[in-house]
């Protein structure tokens, strides 16, 4: 996996985790009685777990380093290995590292442990994303050996890598030379790989000499700079040669309305049963059609200080042929901090300006007794429903003004496979009253709102 697609899919995996591991239930306690262990996908080198955590390779011959059939510079991909032993929660070790936590929520543990240390090392969700200072260090080096001393060899046993060894022994030296972390992404370079397996195939098979390709790679590189630099100077340069400089809205009152609204009727709304309160309501107070709209602009407001940045909301069936409806974090009137979904971006009452977003509300719910999301700050909710009677979640009518950003929220996925199976989504899962009352989410607090700049600009 590249640095890359560790940023992107690192902030989602606790939540895919916790949903995939869990106990087995009666029926995989039988068919596996006579198994020691459940392993993963099969692979062609086999690699044995001991009782006691220790890893012992069956196939010492084959590290990996092999020719690859049409693919000339690559090497084979890492062999897979098994899940942690379940006897594993019998050694010492690993009672003082997890305590009596069942191993299932310890893997669950170092994944979130994972998803936290990457944050940190990004310079997610902070105030300042130039500085870190001495102590930040030595918080990300204990995170880090946490991580891989603690978690990741208590569970899968000696991990003698070079990827753990520089994270365990030398992320903290790394981090006081270098300042920052963008050296290390590779993603850029390994994505340029296929082109550059291809350019080395022709150029040793046929096509102009070497001297003529760097002559044209040269020719090819001064005009890509010139292209760069008039689009900059046209962007820059105002009438008489002047600098234009355009200054950045610091709040939502400061935005216009964007996007052509359409005019739809009130009773066209009441047709929408999760939208009926909210057309009942237009009804009584005598407005007849609104103007509606896919998206509301906003400047975020981050809890956190950093400086906002422009966010949209979206509330469609269809955008770019799928649905989406965003979830945003709002303030009530009474000024209580809220979680909902947008249903509706409103930009008129007739004629009656007013930029505002139709919420399906969230309630926060208890967690379950020891959940590991939450001791790493998600947040569980729920659907709230004004009556016991209601089919759907109450609607709040909130201007553009109150949303103070957008939120990742995440299914329950544990809870979710509970009820209706491993294999079972969402979308496949009949939308009734039953399910939207016993549904579940979690917000995403390691989803990276605001970053540390990790690529140089040219």
């Amino acid at each position: 996996m590249t640095g890359r697609s560790w940023r992107h899919f690192s902030v989602f995996w606790p939540f895919m985790v916790a949903g995939l591991i869990g106990p087995p239930n009666d029926a995989e306690r039988e068919q596996s009685s006579g198994l020691r262990r459940r392993t993963a996908a099969p692979t062609r080198a086999s690699v044995s777990v001991a009782g006691d955590g220790t890893r012992s390779d069956v196939a010492n011959d084959d590290d990996g380093w092999v020719c690859v059939d049409g693919d000339d510079l690559a090497v084979e991909e890492e062999p897979l290995g098994e899940m942690p032993d379940p006897d594993v929660a019998t050694s010492a070790r690993y009672i003082s590292v997890f305590k009596d936590h069942p191993v299932h929520e310890a893997v669950l543990e170092m994944f979130c442990k994972a998803a936290e240390l990457g944050g940190h090392l990004f310079g997610d969700n902070v105030a300042d994303t130039t500085t870190m200072t001495e102590a930040d260090v030595r918080t990300i080096e204990a995170e880090a050996e946490t991580l891989g001393i603690d978690y990741l060899q208590t569970l899968y046993g000696r991990t003698n890598t070079s990827k753990v060894h520089r994270l365990i022994y030398h992320l903290g030296d790394e981090l006081r030379s270098r300042g920052n972390l963008w050296e290390g992404d590779t993603s850029l370079n390994e994505t340029l790989h296929g082109a550059c397996k291809r350019m080395y195939k022709r150029t040793n098979k046929r096509g102009p000499g070497v001297s003529l390709q760097m002559m044209r790679c040269e020719q090819t590189q001064v005009e890509v700079l010139r292209e760069i630099e008039d689009a900059d100077g046209v962007g820059a340069a105002g009438g008489g040669g002047a600098d234009v400089t355009v200054a950045s809205p610091i709040c939502t009152e400061d935005l216009s309305f964007s996007g052509r609204g359409q005019r739809v009727a009130v009773t066209d709304l009441i047709t929408a049963p999760e939208l009926q309160e909210f057309a009942e309501r237009l009804s009584t107070d005598g407005v007849h059609w609104v103007t509606v709209n896919k998206t509301a602009r906003i400047v975020a407001q981050f809890e956190w200080g950093a400086a906002g940045h422009m966010q949209f909301v979206r509330a469609t069936a269809s955008f770019m042929g799928k649905a989406w409806y965003s979830f945003i974090k709002y303030k009530s009137r009474t000024g209580e901090v809220r979680w909902g979904r947008a249903r509706l971006v409103v930009r008129s009452f007739e004629r009656q300006a007013r930029s505002c977003v139709v919420v399906q509300r969230l309630r926060r719910v208890d967690s379950e007794s020891g959940c590991v999301l939450t001791t790493y700050g998600c947040m569980r909710l729920a659907w709230d429903f004004g009556s016991i009677g209601d089919s759907f979640p109450s609607l709040n009518v909130v201007d553009t003004t109150c949303i103070l950003r957008l939120e990742d929220v995440q299914v329950d996925w544990r809870d979710f496979s509970e009820l209706h199976g491993l294999r079972a989504m969402p979308s496949t899962v009949a939308s009734t009253p039953i399910e939207r009352r016993a549904a579940r989410f979690f917000t995403n607090p390691f989803y990276p709102w605001t970053s540390r700049d990790l690529v140089p600009t040219l």
